[in-house]
């Protein structure tokens, strides 16, 4: 299942690379929410796979799409992640798909076309950027710690997100802010990034790169320490020494 999954996040990643710069034909799912046909276009690649391989599984895709079958599988895809990014043609945006077990994360798959970097994992059986294992970094003094994080698309929240950054910056080495989820992940579970935390997300924006931190030997759950829920809109996740001062500030 995990080359399957590798397999469809570079057959979409090399569709989303030949259409950088073409006509995208840009819509709005909100305010600042951009989507293009690319994004659309990645997608019907991607369920039209799973559709033919694995026809009895549940499927949750940013684009409109939601199957529910009687199944221990669910796929949680992102076609683009990162489109604010593609359409200003800043090469920090991936293909992100996960496969949870009975709601756990079991597979996890984030490939950035432009970089050629694929992050991978599989329940048990550790993380991988590629092909090469990947871990957490061992920093262990909030003080001494890069983090990222990532805005809302929503205004509703913005005296929150922005009291809780000002914590953060306040008592960090400092944060970056890069704009895709997945991709942001992927780094904490290579160690470049040694937390993240983002409210206002959605189950495709995460579901990957949790999976990957996770195998990465990193912690994640809720920004108030909740266990970790694919469904709840938001996430905490570190190298794991760090993480309890961390959701401290959060």
């Amino acid at each position: 299942m995990l080359e399957f999954v590798i397999h469809l996040a570079k057959k979409a990643g090399g569709y989303l690379k030949q259409n950088i710069g073409t006509d995208l034909q840009i819509e709005f799912k909100g305010r600042i929410n951009p989507v293009t046909r690319v994004d659309k276009g990645a997608q019907d690649i991607i369920f039209g796979e799973i559709e033919r391989v694995f026809p009895a599984h549940s499927v949750v895709a940013e684009e409109g799409v939601n199957k529910e079958a009687d199944s221990e599988y669910t796929w949680y895809v992102d076609p683009l992640d990162g489109t604010v990014n593609y359409l200003h043609r800043i090469p920090f945006f991936c293909v992100s798909i996960a496969v949870y077990r009975d709601n756990h994360p079991y597979i996890g798959v984030c490939y950035n076309p432009v970089s050629e970097e694929l992050f991978s994992s599989e329940q048990g059986k550790g993380a991988f950027r590629n092909g090469e294992r990947i871990f957490v970094s061992g920093t262990s003094r909030l003080i001494d710690s890069l983090i990222v994080t990532g805005f809302p698309y929503s205004a509703d929240r913005i005296g929150e997100v922005v009291s809780r950054f000002s914590r953060v910056l306040g008592a960090v080495q400092g944060v970056r802010r890069f704009g895709s989820a997945a991709m942001d992940l992927c780094y904490v579970a290579a160690g470049s990034f040694d937390g993240f935390w983002e409210i206002g997300l959605f189950p495709w924006d995460v579901a990957a790169g949790a999976a990957i931190v996770l195998e990465a030997g990193g912690a994640v759950s809720g920004i108030e320490g909740n266990p970790f829920d694919v469904m709840c809109g938001n996430i905490l996740a570190s190298n794991s020494m760090i993480h309890k001062p961390l959701m401290n500030i959060m």
